[in-house]
């Protein structure tokens, strides 16, 4: 046998040899490992007492093979850290935009609602600090009834006051009662979260109930309600210092009701004790529910630690003395896991609703985020199919989507700045 035939049927004896061994890791893959690919499971849908529930899984199957993903590019900023005092925000400040891309920023420390053009060119003021109509001694986030004119609530003041697009005040609804975070509906109905305090013996109940509510904030419709029991040991330094971080226990990552309006007046109802949302008619009826199994994110020493300096810069927290604040942070009690989807502290959080719906029906929802560093979204389609996960460092406060746009609030050394977004959505 010659030298080259020798080799050749020896490349060849390789070739087999190569081939054999990867049909047989395939094989094994296959079967001896059934469970390593996550490609097997599958979304379902059921119908419970006219009650539709999407139940995604944790690793799905996107309907056509590809999932999907935003990509953001940032295309305005507005703010600035020194200068034009009509350019410069508070430390709390939450936006909104009308049809027509002009922004109106609510500055909760000035109380006032500056408004730009789409440009980010400054127009004008609306209200002040006060007592009196047009004036605010609280604030929230700018929106828009059904004829286009502005609605913007005074938790502090307990009323709903209106203003034209031109700054104009219309007139006020007075609000018997604590509620937040109102939208108002095509049929001038209002969606709310209502809160109560119920003093008992040394302990003191808070209810929290998002509903459907008429004019006179009379309740319709019942969506979800929470209560939660806070200790009142005494009056001593002790006890105010037990009292604080009890209060503080009841906030820190703890699941908090969301809420969002769609253009079709169905409500998007979220508490993520679960990874849960529900859909409700304009009515205030259970219509769908969108679930999905997911892994619990466990919380972090470097979580535990942003949460105390940003507890810290909170006013009513800086005035008391070290000693005070040390032990506060002693008493502090962490879960073991952040909520479903919603891993903000909400200390600060001007406007964050953690899901926001696209204009083309899509729900992208928030599961994590490091301030500056990081946020993770999952998304799901017009019918709650998950359809992709991913990373991106677009903000995540007061995230979100109108006129093809992404916006969201942005800190930069410690200042605020208004940001605008082109969108983008890739498959992969």
């Amino acid at each position: 046998m010659s030298i080259a035939k020798s080799r050749r049927e020896g490349n060849m004896f390789k070739r087999m040899f190569i081939s054999c061994i990867r049909l047989f890791c395939a094989f094994s893959i296959i079967f001896f490992f059934p469970f390593v690919s996550h490609t097997q499971e599958k979304l379902t849908i059921q119908k419970v007492d006219d009650v539709e529930i999407i139940s995604n899984p944790k690793h799905p199957v996107p309907k056509d093979g590809l999932r999907n993903r935003i990509v953001f590019e940032e295309d305005l900023s507005i703010g600035v850290v020194e200068g034009d005092e009509n350019y410069m925000f508070g430390d709390t400040i939450c936006c909104n935009t009308d049809g027509d891309g002009n922004f109106y920023v609510s500055d909760m420390k000035n109380l006032r609602i500056q408004k730009y053009n789409p440009e980010g060119r400054y127009l004008f003021t609306i209200g002040r600090k006060g007592q009196g109509p047009g004036e605010f001694r609280s604030l929230s986030v700018v929106r828009f009834d059904k004829d286009g004119n502005l609605y913007v609530c005074d938790v502090t003041g307990r009323k709903l006051s209106f203003f034209s697009k031109e700054g104009d005040f219309l007139r006020q609804i007075p609000m018997p009662g604590s509620f937040e975070n109102i939208y108002i509906n095509s049929n001038d109905l209002i969606i709310a979260n209502k809160y109560e305090q119920a003093p008992a013996d040394n302990a003191l109940t808070m209810i929290s109930t998002s509903g459907l509510f008429n004019e006179e904030f009379a309740q319709l419709a019942e969506l979800h309600k929470i209560k939660r029991e806070m200790a009142l040991p005494g009056k001593d330094l002790s006890s105010r210092i037990q009292i604080m971080a009890n209060m503080i226990n009841l906030m820190v990552f703890k699941p908090q009701q969301l809420l969002t309006l769609a253009k079709n007046d169905f409500i998007y109802s979220g508490h993520p004790e679960r990874y849960e949302i529900n859909i409700f008619s304009p009515e205030g009826k259970l219509v769908k529910k969108i679930t999905r199994d997911y892994e619990p994110i466990p919380i972090s020493e470097k979580d535990k630690e942003n949460f105390e300096e940003e507890l810290s810069q909170e006013e009513n927290f800086t005035d008391a003395p070290e000693d005070f604040r040390k032990k506060i942070f002693q008493l502090i009690k962490y879960p073991r896991h952040k909520p479903a989807y919603q891993s903000h502290t909400l200390i600060r959080s001007g406007f964050n609703q953690s899901f926001t719906l696209m204009e083309n029906g899509w729900l992208a929802l928030i599961v994590d985020y490091a301030e500056g560093e990081y946020t993770i979204f999952d998304l799901f389609d017009q019918e709650g199919r998950y359809i992709g996960n991913f990373k991106t460092t677009i903000p995540a406060e007061g995230l979100f989507f109108n006129n093809g746009k992404a916006y969201a609030i942005a800190t930069e050394e410690g200042y605020k700045f208004v940001k605008r977004y082109g969108i983008e959505i890739q498959e992969y």
